[in-house]
């Protein structure tokens, strides 16, 4: 943790000339890092506690909310987490559970979010609940946008709910 003072003033100084930020703000045990690109929100993520390793930051009781324009598109929360900041990649373990605007749900294991590609994905297995259509949704891997408008499946797809599903 001695180096998140420095890692504050890194952020806030050396990047300011390019369109994309991350700022770290630390707290007693915790910290949050907010990643922006050009004074926009991308993603905000908040830990209960926090370890840093090298350029890697893990963190326990995680929350990332992801934002599109200004606006909350959904919300992640895993019982830990990896940042790496160098490469602005993610990826949350345990319990983890992602819920869109939609109030559309994802639960697995784990959670990747690939900094580059703007996407969410996992080769864990997968329970969705599609509030929309009134069903759950099982798969093992998949691939979705963090707003979960569009998803997909690295397998086949099971389901439950009022429609009949098959890929």
């Amino acid at each position: 943790m001695r180096y998140l003072p420095l890692l504050l003033f890194l952020f806030g100084c050396s990047k300011s000339n390019t369109p994309k930020e991350d700022h770290v703000e630390p707290g007693a045990d915790s910290v949050r890092v907010i990643s922006t690109k050009m004074g926009r929100k991308l993603w905000m993520m908040k830990t209960a506690k926090v370890k840093e390793r090298g350029d890697t930051l893990i963190g326990y009781g995680v929350s990332i909310t992801f934002f599109k324009g200004n606006r909350a598109v959904s919300i992640l929360t895993a019982d830990s987490g990896k940042y790496d900041q160098t490469s602005g990649n993610m990826v949350a373990f345990g319990r983890v559970h992602l819920i869109s605007s939609d109030s559309t749900e994802l639960w697995s294991r784990s959670l990747h979010w690939d900094e580059k590609k703007k996407i969410i994905w996992t080769e864990d297995s997968v329970k969705i609940y599609d509030r929309k259509r009134e069903r759950i949704l099982y798969a093992k891997g998949l691939e979705t946008d963090a707003s979960i408008s569009y998803i997909k499946f690295k397998s086949p797809v099971r389901g439950e709910g009022e429609e009949e599903f098959e890929r």
